[in-house]
């Protein structure tokens, strides 16, 4: 692979490290949002909950994604 390859591929990793951010923003967003405006409504309560953990796994699996493929570009 070529300098210029691996560059294109670096950056493309990074762009879906940040697509990965901004998808658990949304979530964790979503969810607080959800919680904060209808406390009275249980199942809007829950779904608020289950917006926020899956916010904090998408960035956690982001992150991870991220660092396997580095490792494999650094590797070649």
């Amino acid at each position: 692979m070529s300098d210029l390859d691996k560059l294109r591929t670096i950056l493309a990793n990074e762009r879906t490290l940040l697509a990965y951010i901004r998808t658990a923003l949304a979530l964790l967003i979503f969810g607080m949002a959800a919680i904060k405006f209808f406390l009275e409504i249980p199942i809007i309560m829950i779904l608020g909950w289950l917006f926020i953990v899956s916010g904090i796994i998408v960035l956690i699996w982001g992150i991870f994604h991220f660092r396997e493929v580095l490792k494999l570009i650094r590797r070649d």
